[in-house]
């Protein structure tokens, strides 16, 4: 277990300006800082800097990156290339992989527990001559805000990740051929039995995750062999995609460092549960920071939705399908997409009902919200996010009404428009439309559409283990 850190999250007062916080690190014998944010996969890159370098280089252009980590591919084996022609932002050999410049956001500054005496600091790429680089995940999310922001909303969310815990170091199970060890051998959905055998790394990894300043509400068994549930607390949209982001990655890392594999793979195993990113949201004034979804209590005390609200709810089904390719970022996302599963499979909404994609739930004005069932685990949390809010803002600017909410099971009406069905059909619809590059930018359409086509011509140049033994002898 990692020792000599601060055993205490940042105080807010620490995380005012660079100055502040330098200040706080010297008095708490802070030496390293970890500048960085996610990629397009939504893998946490950064560098282990000393906190001068840190702030010599933050006080200056920012810190170097080469910009080819935005045209790597998720193995790390092959490049992702521009397609001829493109005249948007694209990393690419032709321009050399020049550097950009990473400028922290000391807002965001959290304590790293589980590493010795360092923090973490997140932010936005930039070009040399000062420009945000439009592709990356944290600058595309702040940018579906301004636009909420400019039409008088303040966005608010909260996740609900779940994940898989495994015995065995992610390299011990790759020599292994993944054969997965999971901590349970059947499911334990909410039963404490199972936390409490789990409860020394469970308590551990929660601990660490307070003094990074995430608000963990719980923490859970869930319906898969050795898969778990964390909720965080409710909060600003940028402050919880980097909850999320910090929380995905960190668990990963504690896993690995006590001899096990955390994964927020979709679905592991066939008949394994998916795992999901149930993503509650909700907007509230920007002047006066009070919640507008709600109207007035509706037929059974159900809360009804305001005139936004619906505008809102209504914006959010429209683009389900627009924006598949994001909330199931993988070819496996699509094997999670099944009838009484918990996940979505067509473009439905319902009042607390969990057979549709999206969900209002909420007990009153302050609770009132909309959840986005759709998105798995495998989620980059900043698109994710984006997608979602960017999907409410447009339904607010087209005064879009909702369907009637939907009632019953929703898996059983041949009636409702499907989800796409495959990672080939998603992108398929992405790239064809012009009101996802309206909403999230054509710098990065274009370069999210090639990096899925990338692992796309991947998978279908594979030959599984389950083709070779069904065709090897009988073809």
């Amino acid at each position: 277990m990692v020792t000599g850190s601060p055993e205490s999250m940042l105080p807010a007062q620490a995380t005012e300006s660079l100055e502040t916080l330098a200040a706080w690190c010297e008095q708490e014998g802070i030496e390293t800082v970890v500048p960085g944010t996610a990629d397009t996969n939504g893998a946490w890159i950064g560098k282990r800097v000393p906190l001068g370098d840190f702030l010599r280089m933050a006080r200056g252009h920012g810190i170097p990156y080469c910009d080819v980590l935005f045209a790597i591919t998720r193995d790390g084996m092959e490049n992702v290339y521009a397609p001829e022609g493109v005249s948007t932002y694209f990393p690419t050999h032709r321009n050399g992989y020049p550097d950009i410049f990473f400028r922290p956001d000391v807002s965001s500054a959290r304590l790293l527990s589980w590493h010795e005496r360092t923090v973490a600091v997140n932010g936005i790429y930039h070009l040399p001559d000062g420009s945000e680089v439009p592709i990356t995940p944290r600058r595309v999310l702040t940018k579906v805000r301004e636009r909420l922001r400019g039409l008088g909303y303040e966005p608010y969310a909260a996740t609900e990740f779940e994940f898989y815990v495994s015995d065995g170091t992610p390299e011990e199970l790759r020599a292994s051929d993944w054969r997965l060890r999971p901590l349970s051998t059947r499911a334990y959905t909410y039963q404490v039995f199972r936390s409490s055998l789990d409860q020394e790394f469970l308590s551990r990894w929660q601990k660490h995750l307070q003094n990074a300043g995430i608000a963990v509400e719980a923490l859970n068994p869930e319906t898969g062999p050795g898969q778990y549930e964390l909720n965080a607390r409710y909060t600003d949209a940028l402050r919880c995609a980097d909850d999320s982001f910090l929380y995905k990655n960190g668990i990963k890392e504690m896993a690995a460092m006590e001899g096990r594999t955390a994964s927020f793979m979709a679905i592991p195993r066939s008949d394994w549960a998916g795992s999901s990113c149930h993503i509650h949201q909700s907007i509230r004034s920007a002047d006066t920071g009070e919640p507008v979804m709600m109207a007035q209590g509706g037929p059974g005390g159900h809360p009804e939705l305001s005139e936004v609200g619906r505008h809102y709810v209504a914006g959010v089904l429209a683009t389900l399908r627009d924006f598949a390719a994001i909330y199931w970022p993988t070819v496996n996302s699509y094997r999670r997409a099944k009838p009484y599963s918990w996940a979505a499979t067509t473009v439905s909404w319902g009042v607390d009902n969990r057979s549709t994609a999206l969900r209002v739930v909420g007990e009153d004005a302050g609770s009132l919200r909309l959840e986005n069932r759709m998105p798995g685990a495998d989620v980059n949390p900043y698109l994710a996010i984006a997608a979602t809010l960017a999907g409410g803002a447009y339904g607010i600017e087209r005064r879009l009404e909702p369907p009637a909410p939907y009632q019953g099971d929703a898996y059983a009406d041949p009636s409702l428009e499907p989800l796409p069905k495959s990672l080939d059909e998603a992108v398929d619809i992405l790239e064809r439309s012009d009101l996802v590059r309206e909403l999230l930018g054509e710098d990065f359409i274009v370069h999210y559409v090639t990096t899925l086509r990338t692992e796309l011509a991947q998978w279908h140049a594979h030959v599984s283990d389950w083709e070779v033994g069904l065709y090897f002898e009988s073809a």
